[in-house]
């Protein structure tokens, strides 16, 4: 796993030279490694509160743990969230809302999305540190238990899959950041991405590992999307699939786990 690919997704800097933007995107089927390394940061995060703190102030070992989230990855991601929704919401041809998302200025449609996503997104961390030290069953002829708190690492995986499907869908709607990624993305990439991502959610969720390919078909409906509204994917749509993907996931999970 390269340096470049921390840099890029979480504020965690390996290297102090300069991100090799070419490097990571060659090595962009790695993505969902990463999601496992800020998963597990998360799930511990919420063990160690759900020891110390009572079940009853879940809402507060839950903030610490979204805080802690956005500490190791940054707000890249819902920003691109925040960007993407205002770009949609603009009315005209393709060429105004690429300059809706572009704009600095966040606009109703980039407040009223990330406010909704902030919302469920802390309901669902919340719930889930409430139990993290809860155990279930990994598969049914293993004597073996997992603790709620893994589902963080599936959502974090989940995104990065996403992000990963983005790109292969493409095409890239300008020349920028995000194109390198489009013309380095390919099938075998791909296809490296999913096995990976299938394997960390076999080891770390057991019977419930197809609740990761929620960020496959997250990956596809917001580039769908992309492709409607801008022309193709940018480093925003980016942002938005990675989003969309982990909290599908991680809804997913507190809802069957």
């Amino acid at each position: 796993m390269t340096a470049e690919l921390f840099g890029l997704l979480t504020r965690i800097r390996l290297s102090r030279r300069p991100m090799d933007l070419d490097k990571a995107a060659a090595s962009q089927y790695l993505f969902p490694l990463v999601g496992l390394i800020v998963g597990l940061i998360a799930a511990t995060v919420a063990l160690v509160l759900n020891h110390f703190i009572d079940k009853d102030l879940a809402l507060i070992s839950g903030g610490a743990v979204l805080v802690t989230l956005y500490y190791v990855t940054g707000i890249l991601h819902t920003e691109g969230l925040a960007d993407f929704a205002d770009g949609m919401m603009a009315s005209g041809p393709v060429e105004r809302k690429r300059e809706a998302m572009k704009d600095v200025h966040l606009g109703a449609g980039g407040v009223f999305a990330t406010v909704m996503f902030l919302i469920i997104f802390f309901a669902s961390i919340s719930l889930l540190t409430g139990e993290a030290g809860k155990r279930i069953e990994l598969w049914p002829f293993l004597e073996l238990r997992i603790p709620l708190a893994f589902g963080f690492v599936l959502a974090e995986v989940a995104g990065k899959l996403s992000m990963n499907v983005a790109m292969f869908m493409g095409p890239s709607s300008h020349e920028g950041m995000g194109s390198v990624f489009v013309r380095n993305a390919n099938f075998p990439k791909l296809a490296a991405s999913i096995g990976i991502s299938a394997g960390i959610a076999v080891v770390f969720a057991g019977q419930l590992f197809p609740l990761v390919f929620l960020g496959l078909i997250s990956g596809v409906a917001v580039t769908l999307l992309a492709r409607k509204h801008f022309g193709g994917v940018n480093g925003d749509a980016f942002g938005a699939a990675n989003e969309v993907g982990r909290l599908l996931t991680l809804v997913g999970w507190v809802l069957l786990a």
